[in-house]
């Protein structure tokens, strides 16, 4: 701990505006993520032929819905739908 005095400041000036809306970024891209490893997954089921065209046409629907909601949500916290990424430092971007 001794070590981590100089480099870290004394206090930490959380603004509660901008944890909300950090937070909502992560989350939000979160669920982005896993909502593009879902339509991959349905997309390699498909392409198998391990789906029926019912379930192809629910599940495509489902995902279009996800899609719409999570730009909904990313724009009612002031979030450009196309930035719901992390930056994962070396290991460069989730998505």
């Amino acid at each position: 701990m001794e070590r981590l005095r100089g480099i870290l400041p004394e206090r930490v000036d959380v603004d509660p505006e901008g944890v909300e809306h950090g937070l909502a970024n992560l989350v939000l891209a979160l669920v982005e993520f896993l909502r593009q490893l879902l339509e991959r997954q349905a997309v390699r089921r498909m392409e198998g032929g391990t789906l029926t065209d019912e379930e192809v046409e629910r599940m495509g629907l489902a995902l279009m819905r996800l899609e719409q909601k999570v730009h909904e949500m990313a724009r009612a916290f002031g979030l450009d739908p196309s930035e719901l990424n992390l930056g994962l430092g070396p290991l460069g971007r989730l998505v």
